[in-house]
């Protein structure tokens, strides 16, 4: 009996505890991520300066990041965020868009209530043409990074 009470307890902890941590902890910036709807204020390329290269060593992937900030329709918070998706190559400032911001851990406290990534999700012309509400499919899609 005492055995089967201790497998018990083992199998509450891997099965439960275990699976609980990897989620919120390791994945954190994927499970709290943010849906910003909003119009761009400003996109802009980091790495300004020409890079010459030989063909031999890789490009450094900082000279496609992008500097991001969006005013939220909603609430007119001014969301901003690094990021190196190449998409906000081809947004300017003006366009409505849909973004997911990553937030960093909050237990890394120089970086806490901030965002590392800004993922482009769909780019609008106008404000005008975002649709006003998503329905449960569009909320999946969101979750799991679905365009």
């Amino acid at each position: 009996m005492k055995i089967l009470s201790i497998l018990k307890k083992i199998f509450f902890f891997l099965f439960l505890v275990l699976p609980f941590f990897w989620i919120f902890i390791w994945n954190y910036s994927f499970v709290f991520k943010t849906k910003v709807v909003g119009e761009v204020q400003a996109v802009q390329n980091i790495a300004t300066e020409a890079i010459i290269t030989n063909g031999t060593r890789p490009l450094n992937p900082q000279i496609f990041s992008f500097s991001v900030a969006i005013k939220d329709l909603k609430t007119n918070e001014i969301h901003m965020a690094s990021s190196e998706d190449r998409q906000w190559a081809a947004v300017q400032k003006g366009n409505c868009v849909v973004a997911a911001f990553f937030p960093y851990e909050p237990w890394k406290l120089s970086k806490a209530n901030t965002n590392h990534n800004a993922r482009l999700m769909k780019n609008y012309m106008s404000c005008q043409d975002v649709p006003d509400q998503d329905g449960l499919w569009e909320n999946l899609k969101f979750f799991f990074l679905w365009i």
